[in-house]
């Protein structure tokens, strides 16, 4: 077989991550450093539960732990990361303990050039900024913060000028539903991307209020139809989120990575808030990441919900989240609207470029 003509081949960080996937191998963790936030968001998820969040010494102690488990690569979110009194220690001690850094942010506090500086000499891999819109009044309408959308876009300018790789994220609500090639247009101004997220979710704690801002099945229709190749410049809608295309498991949920809360609270996913144990509670982490009741039950959820999927019949479309259906059904592998919504848009892009494919030929 000639060079030209053999498939080809992942490369290692895909590897990796397929190896991780299938293997339960954890490469990523998310810690939330603290609930704490400088934005008043209406779809927030977070449900701060009373508790005394980890000391900074026990944050070390944690990421001690995780490092120890062998994971790669650390996100540090909240809440707003950065609101953290120690957040540049916390991050310091990430790469110290040779992790690499990702950072979750609403990108307030990086409007100001010297904490961009501060940012920089920690060589984050990556800075994830949330934009609410276009517009100041549709950004702040969901921030709840007036001025927070001028900052945001302040942010995204400096951290480009210092040569950092951001990631802008959108949520897509009804409030900025019409807005989304504008923002896409904010990104691409700056040489970045914009990650759109079509499902809003309830609160952590099954508050369904923040479903009220969810986009109308019509916007969802058009978006995974007609518009999404045109909005992602060509790029064809997910068909799955099956991380791996030959895995047995709908999703990575406590398997490539899993989440921390404030408290210590060792989690599956940030979606899936199912305590597993105190990482401050226990020596070794590996002392509960096989053995878990919790961990070992989620990954045979995932299980179950990839078989489910597969005998839908717009099964190969659905991007669906366990912990999305526990919260808004009570049932890890209920069907919630938006999922269903969803896949049945994305299913009819597909058979449309069908049509089209063998008109053309």
């Amino acid at each position: 077989m000639s060079d030209a003509a053999q498939p080809e081949q992942p490369n290692p960080y895909v590897r990796l991550k397929r190896k991780a996937f299938a293997e339960a191998l954890p490469l990523s963790c998310q810690l939330e450093i603290t609930y704490r936030c400088n934005h008043l968001c209406t779809f927030c998820y977070n449900s701060p539960s009373g508790q005394r969040e980890m000391t900074t010494e026990q944050i070390f102690e944690a990421l001690r732990k995780i490092a120890d488990l062998g994971v790669l690569y650390m996100t540090l979110t909240g809440g707003e990361a950065m609101c953290h009194k120690d957040f540049f220690k916390i991050a310091r001690e990430v790469r110290r303990l040779g992790m690499a850094l990702r950072i979750y942010s609403n990108g307030y506090l990086l409007a100001d050039k010297r904490m961009v500086r501060r940012i920089k000499e920690l060589s984050p891999f990556e800075v994830e900024i949330s934009l609410h819109g276009a517009r100041a009044e549709t950004h702040e309408a969901l921030t709840r913060i007036k001025g927070s959308h001028e900052k945001t876009l302040k942010a995204i300018e400096n951290l480009s000028e210092a040569g950092i790789k951001v990631n802008i994220k959108c949520p897509i609500t009804r409030a900025n539903q019409d807005e989304l090639f504008d923002i896409r247009d904010i990104g691409e101004k700056h040489g970045y991307r914009v990650t759109f997220d079509a499902v809003i979710t309830p609160k952590d704690d099954g508050n369904q209020d923040p479903l009220a801002l969810r986009a109308d099945d019509e916007f969802l229709q058009k978006y995974w139809g007609e518009w999404y190749q045109e909005l992602h410049r060509g790029q064809l809608p997910p068909r799955a989120n099956h991380c791996a295309g030959d895995s047995e498991a709908n999703c990575g949920t406590a398997r490539g990575g899993f989440t921390v809360d404030p408290y210590g609270n060792v989690l599956p996913c940030v979606a899936f808030r199912r305590k597993a144990a105190n990482v401050l509670e226990v020596d070794d982490l590996k002392e509960i990441w096989f053995t878990s009741p919790v961990l070992n039950e989620v990954r045979e959820l995932a299980v179950s919900a990839r078989e489910a999927l597969d005998g839908h019949e717009d099964g190969k479309y659905f991007t669906f989240c366990l912990g999305v259906a526990e919260t808004q059904t009570g049932d890890p592998l209920g069907l919630y609207p938006q999922a269903e919504v969803n896949a049945k848009a994305v299913r009819r892009n597909y058979e449309l470029l069908q049509i089209e494919d063998s008109k053309a030929s």
